[in-house]
């Protein structure tokens, strides 16, 4: 489920979507912790993951678009091409 939730932030093109599978990703990862017996982990990802940083990411896009732009393919491979 983590790795569905990860696909869908990268390829939904709607950043209230990308910004609700963000949070999904980060309550699994909560979940993970918890099995892991780490609970005081746990509560903490789920309160900044999930709780402030979706808070912080659909008050951004209240202040901007709703989509995001249009690119070319070339472009989305740049920034992993410097990465590697």
């Amino acid at each position: 489920m983590l790795v569905v939730s990860a696909v869908g932030v990268l390829w939904v093109g709607h950043l209230f979507a990308a910004a609700m599978f963000s949070g999904v990703f980060s309550l699994l990862s909560a979940l993970l912790f918890i099995m892991l017996d780490a609970v005081d982990v746990a509560f903490t990802e789920a309160a900044v993951g999930a709780g402030v940083s979706t808070v912080l990411v659909l008050g951004t896009i209240i202040l901007t678009t709703r989509r995001e732009k249009e690119r070319k393919m070339v472009e989305n491979f740049r920034p992993l091409t410097l990465v590697i």
